[in-house]
């Protein structure tokens, strides 16, 4: 069992893509020992709602390790006996109330007010991420990534860093990701979540102190995560009552799936801001790695690293074809890029809890000497 510890790093000043400069601050956690040449760094990008903790536990007594604890270690793919580790806290942390995330967003104070930045914190990118990650590599010495990898949002920002730092990425691995966030999943997902804190009532102009839109903030779960697994993924964990009886009689009253549901997704935000949630709903609403380049192709052939993307065929959010075509232009210039797709009823969830289906080929692609890289 790894014990671990979060750390801090701070910029007096960040200034994000969209031209605004604040003072910044995120988390980050280790795993294993950085090697004398400082080779052997592998950055892990978390998803929209993880935190830094990907592996190991804060304390023996912690019920719960990281989120890709089971991929990361001694002796598993990312095995920290080679790797040296390195995982952070996004901007705009969703779980901005746990103690042990460091981050900067909405709940942050503005030091120019002294009161919290609510809706004027400027927007961010997942760029804007692997830019604050980089100041953190370069402030460690590092000059040069043995792998940066994630899976959802955590693979968005790390093609950030294959297209915007190709010098420094040897591997780029994205697991339940793609190159642009498709149209659907930017409208029927992360926009209609943002709409439905902003109607709330108590959301009140994001200006809503410590007492949360939770009527708002859990509808915008539940849109998220009813499009986060497959659909037989529902059918079967959320059965439906054949004997039931009120529902057929009330409109306002629900079916037991309808409670079930529900409850999971509130339960699931207790540590999770509303405005924080907007911000990374719009990063991802954002995301275009073609964003300043005048085509995907343009982008694309900026890119140094060998390429690893992992979909999963039954993932509603980031649908596999999307991988298969930006794998096939990269192939097209040359580059080394391969698509490995996995199938599971966890859909786009399987990147977190079916690792078992893709970890041998981490650890192959992590291991094999990369191609033609500068």
């Amino acid at each position: 069992m790894q014990i671990v510890k979060k750390e801090k790093f701070i910029l007096k000043e960040y200034t994000f893509e969209n031209g605004r400069t604040i003072p910044v601050q995120m988390g980050y956690e280790t795993y294993g020992t950085l090697n004398r040449e400082r080779s052997n760094v592998i950055l892990i990008c978390h998803y929209f709602s993880a935190t830094s903790h990907a592996a190991g536990k804060y304390t023996a007594h912690d019920e719960e390790s990281g989120w890709w604890d089971g991929l990361i270690g001694p002796g598993k793919a990312i095995d920290t006996n080679e790797y040296f580790v390195i995982c952070t806290d996004n901007l705009c942390n969703v779980q901005v109330k746990n103690p042990h995330v460091i981050t900067t967003g909405p709940k942050s104070i503005n030091p120019k007010t002294g009161d919290e930045y609510a809706m004027d914190f400027p927007v961010f990118t997942f760029l804007d991420v692997a830019r604050m990650q980089c100041e953190l590599i370069k402030d460690m010495g590092i000059a040069r990534l043995h792998a940066v990898m994630g899976p959802s949002a955590g693979g968005m920002i790390a093609q950030q860093w294959a297209v915007h730092y190709p010098h420094m990425v040897e591997r780029m691995i994205g697991v339940i990701t793609n190159p642009q966030n498709p149209i659907i999943t930017s409208v029927n997902v992360a926009q209609n979540a943002i709409e439905a804190i902003r109607l709330d009532p108590s959301w009140r102009d994001g200006k809503y102190g410590e007492e949360q839109p939770m009527k708002g903030l859990q509808l915008a779960n539940r849109m998220m995560f009813m499009n986060a697994f497959d659909e037989h993924f529902y059918e079967t964990t959320f059965p439906r009552n054949s004997i039931e009886v009120e529902p057929y009689e009330k409109v306002s009253s629900l079916t037991s799936f309808e409670k079930e549901i529900n409850k999971l997704t509130y339960r699931s935000i207790e540590l999770v801001d509303a405005n924080s949630w907007m911000y990374t709903a719009k990063a991802v609403l954002l995301h275009e790695i073609a964003h300043g380049f005048s085509s995907l192709e343009e982008a694309l052939s900026n890119v140094e690293a060998n390429v690893l993307m992992i979909p999963c065929k039954q993932d509603l959010l980031q649908p596999s074809r999307y991988n298969y075509k930006m794998v096939d232009l990269l192939q097209k210039q040359g580059k080394y890029a391969e698509v490995y797709e996995i199938e599971s009823i966890n859909g786009h969830m399987a990147g977190v809890f079916d690792i078992h289906l893709f970890e041998k080929k981490v650890y192959e692609f992590l291991n094999r000497k990369v191609s033609s890289f500068v």
